[in-house]
């Protein structure tokens, strides 16, 4: 084994199109509030998850949510908010 491949083990790379299973729970940053619909939403990579109990003061904040439903092919979503883990600094 090389001292590349004994640096690399356990490694794994992040995309940008992550896959969610139905109720995995998930730390996300909340990162928009959409006006129009009252919701509010978080971005992970290119995959959005839509909160469906959430208010617009999370936006910026590191929250636990579990996956209610996710569409691989339209890399979108919906998730609860379970649990606050760091308010927003902004």
């Amino acid at each position: 084994m090389s001292l590349l491949s004994r640096f690399l083990v356990g490694a794994t790379f992040r995309t940008s199109e992550p896959e969610f299973d139905i109720g995995e729970e998930i730390e996300v940053y909340v990162t928009d509030y959409d006006e129009d619909s009252d919701k509010v939403f978080a971005r992970v990579g290119q995959s959005q998850l839509r909160f469906t109990d959430a208010t617009k003061d999370l936006v910026g904040c590191r929250v636990l949510a579990r996956v209610e439903q996710y569409d691989t092919a339209q890399n979108r979503g919906a998730a609860i908010h379970l649990e606050t883990i760091e308010q927003s600094s902004w």
